[in-house]
């Protein structure tokens, strides 16, 4: 259950103030708290049984959104800081396992390591397209979002939505949104402990500077070292800061500035070899699900983010507002990853069908990344509040420019390929003489561990857009939605180079392009919305969407003149559903049914005059339930389901087209569901939750044909967690929360190729809060 810290690599030295930040911290809350704590005889506390709406928030933060969120006809799931805060969660994956019906895709070679996530069974993320927002922009970088210390809620809006939110957006999209100053004083900080060798310590500071002129400030620091339940090994050290200051707060103009750096080190966890029997994922015998296999002196991943933030309101009458948000974005990056490898069906070999392939131990070579993503944007909404022959208006017309520059540099050990292809072999190979235990593979790399990069690829992307969004009113019953979009969307390589290895000249790929791709998107979204009381709404809806298919081709391995003939990725969804707010909005109740539909076009070959180009369709229909709030006054919610009935209607990049269609889509899981109950005794809360990840399949490896017959069934599980808190007074809490208790095995992730990252084992963490 304890994870093993890495010792004497350089990539994972611990943050130097933080030991020193806690011992003082820690002295000081032992003088001021605990002395409080046991001379009192009676603690008052603030009255419990006031329902609130903390877990059932009432609206979005983006400006595009002017109606309360039961009105706002989509299925849209918002996490709020409340429950980050029970859960104890750190990630981003931890807060989206909140959150039914999105999965994590396991990273893999060429496509890299961050957060690839499935909503509604398609991808959001990668080098296709990032539709992961930050205050509403794209982050386009690619990495692992592994801190959420400056993040007040974050918002998940399913099915296409390309007219909201721009290019992309074909299964929904996911919003995190920064904390900022506010009229209020509040001094809160949170020192944890816990099992593998966890340590934390976090400070959010907000103070009104001059309550006249509506200016206040705010600082969050945050200090971690932690590895994973039940993973050896695993360990990571972050620290950041985010100061913010805002001007005007109760005035007509508003001015807010914010600033966060993070710097995010560690080793990152690809898995432990894996083995297809009986179409069903599990792990190659004598392997251990604590076993780490990569090398804790040479695998690392190190993201590095600043985010500069400046937005300006003005509120000209109570009609007409206007909103402007300039933001800047750098995210550097740079790891590498050793892979497992187990054994997999893989086309080509002996026997039919196929036999499975021995363990070959683990890949070396072309695992090496280095990343610097920049991003500039500027967004425009004005909102008018007008009325035209008796039908009400709340429009945001909105423009929108946006830059992103990416260099990309691949490679991996100058010499991890000597004499087996790249592949160390199991048992001996490069500096690792065998015979090798599988239960106890070493886990430090004997031998070379020189970098060297064969890729370097310049990439510049520029996006304009304008858009209108409309919600009319008819009467007190009646309303409609209507989204308009114009993305003007250019791609081109500045530089793209390659060569053999580090000894060789750099030269230029054979397909390497430097036109400019050009696209124009148009994209839309309509619903009429039927209000039977105040507090519900029953909608129906359609939108669609449309992302660059050349996209992820540019930022990774560089256009051809054949990409400047594919059409956009399409999507549409169309859904359903409705919403009802109770006890004064204490509970908010959901319900929808979708169908979601993609048509993807990809360039096989051919040429540039006259290429290839096959297609791709998929499609996900299903029902999403959830209650988030309170249910009684001491008793509160957040609970959701997802069906999902997923198929490819056609895929004609794969050999046999007929084998594929028809059968479910990959990491999509028929049903998932997730709850959290949160119960309040007094000076006591019992927190429990539960979630459920139904069976999902995965692809066979490298260069196979997704066929019924040969795709492997990833099996579903049951976790549980728990959470029991004390509020001492009003300035003192203290919190243990509990993950997994039953100790549960399985596969967080799992890569058809051979691996699979097992889910965090069982561990604890204890929480210290104090505010004053």
């Amino acid at each position: 259950m304890t994870s093993r810290q890495v010792s004497g690599a350089s990539t994972l030295a611990p943050i130097p103030p933080l030991s020193f930040i806690q011992a003082s911290i820690g002295l000081s809350l032992a003088s001021l708290v605990l002395p409080q704590a046991a001379s009192a005889q009676a603690v008052e506390l603030e009255d419990v049984q006031i329902r609130d709406n903390a877990l059932n928030p009432q609206n979005l933060s983006s400006p595009k959104y002017t109606q309360p969120l039961r009105d706002v006809p989509q299925s849209i799931s918002v996490v709020p800081k409340e429950l980050i805060q029970r859960q104890n969660a750190q990630t981003l994956e931890d807060v989206l396992r909140n959150v039914p019906g999105i999965t994590f895709n396991s990273g893999e070679g060429n496509g890299g390591i961050g957060d690839s996530i499935n909503i509604r069974g398609f991808n959001s993320g990668a080098y296709g397209g990032s539709n992961v927002y930050r205050d509403g922009v794209r982050e386009s970088a690619f990495y692992t979002r592994s801190e959420m210390f400056n993040t007040e809620q974050v918002e998940v809006v399913k099915g296409s939505s390309s007219a909201t939110w721009g290019a992309g957006v074909i299964g929904g999209g996911i919003n995190l949104v920064s904390k900022s100053a506010y009229l209020g004083d509040l001094n809160s900080v949170s020192v944890g402990v816990g099992t593998a060798e966890y340590k934390r310590l976090t400070l959010d500071s907000n103070h009104v500077l001059n309550s006249d002129l509506g200016i206040a400030a705010r600082l969050n620091l945050v200090g971690t070292e932690t590895g994973v339940n039940g993973r050896d090994w695993i360990a990571r050290n972050r620290w950041g800061i985010a100061p913010s200051i805002a001007f005007g707060l109760n005035t007509a103009t508003r001015l807010h500035l914010g600033y966060e750096h993070l710097d995010d080190r560690g080793n990152y966890d690809y898995g432990i070899p894996a083995e297809q029997s009986s179409g069903k994922a599990k792990k190659y015998p004598g392997v251990r699900w604590d076993g780490y296999w990569g090398f804790r002196n040479l695998d690392h991943e190190n993201n590095r983010s600043d985010r500069f933030r400046f937005k300006v309101e003005h509120d000209f009458n109570d009609a007409l507002t206007l909103t402007n948000q300039l933001t800047y974005d750098q995210v550097k990056r740079d790891y590498v990853v050793t892979t497992p490898s187990g054994a997999f069906l893989q086309p080509g070999t002996a026997g039919n069908p196929p036999q499975p392939r021995p363990i070959s131990g683990r890949r070396l070579i072309g695992v090496a990344r280095q990343t610097e993503n920049q991003t500039l944007s500027n967004q425009t909404h004005l909102l008018w509040k007008v009325q035209t022959f008796g039908i009400a208006h709340s429009l945001v017309a909105g423009m929108e420019y946006s830059q992103e520059k990416l260099n990309l540099k691949g490679g991996g050990l100058i010499n991890g390929n000597q004499g087996n292809g790249g592949m160390q072999p199991y048992p001996g190979g490069v500096g690792m003489p065998g015979p090798v235990d599988p239960a106890h593979p070493p886990s430090r790399f004997v031998g070379d561990k020189s970098i060297g990069y064969t890729s370097d690829n310049d990439y510049e992307g520029q996006t304009r857009a304008i858009y209108l969004i409309d919600t009319l009113k008819f009467n007190q019953h009646w309303q409609a939605d209507f989204s308009i979009r114009r993305d003007w969307w250019s791609a081109e390589n500045k530089k793209l180079r390659s060569r053999d290895n580090v000894s060789s000249p750099w030269g230029t790929p054979a397909n390497a392009y430097y036109g400019e791709i050009k696209e124009k998107l148009f994209s839309y979204r309509t619903a009429v919305i039927y209000k039977p009381v105040q507090q519900a709404s029953l909608y129906a809806a359609f939108g669609n969407a449309k992302q660059p298919s050349s996209i992820g081709i540019a930022r990774q391995f560089g256009i051809t003149a054949a990409d400047e003939t594919l059409s956009p990725t399409k999507g549409k969804t169309y859904e359903v559903g409705g919403k009802w707010d109770l006890f004064e909005e204490a509970l908010g109740l959901s319900a929808a049914l979708f169908r979601t539909e993609m048509d993807a076009p990809s360039n096989q070959g051919g040429t540039p005059a006259i290429p290839e180009i096959v297609r791709m369709k998929q499609c996900v229909e299903g029902l999403e339930l959830s209650a988030t709030g309170q249910i009684l006054p001491n008793w509160s919610i957040f609970a959701g389901y997802s069906y999902q009935k997923s198929k490819i209607v056609t895929d004609d990049r794969q050999a046999a087209v007929a084998s594929s269609e028809g059968i479910a889509m990959t990491n999509t899981p028929k049903h998932s569901a997730s709850l959290w109950n949160s119960l309040q005794l007094g000076q006591f809360s019992l927190d429990y939750g539960v979630r459920y990840v139904g069976e999902r399949y995965v692809g066979p490896g490298q260069g196979g044909t997704l066929t019924k017959a040969n795709r492997v069934e990833v099996q579903g599980y049951w976790v549980h967690d728990a959470a029991v808190s004390w509020q001492a007074n009003k300035a003192v809490g203290v919190r243990l929360n509990m993950v997994n208790l039953f100790n549960q095995h399985y596969w967080r992730q799992y890569n058809g190729r051979g691996f699979g990252v097992p889910g965090e084992g069982r561990g604890a963490q204890l929480t210290l809060d104090y505010s004053f």
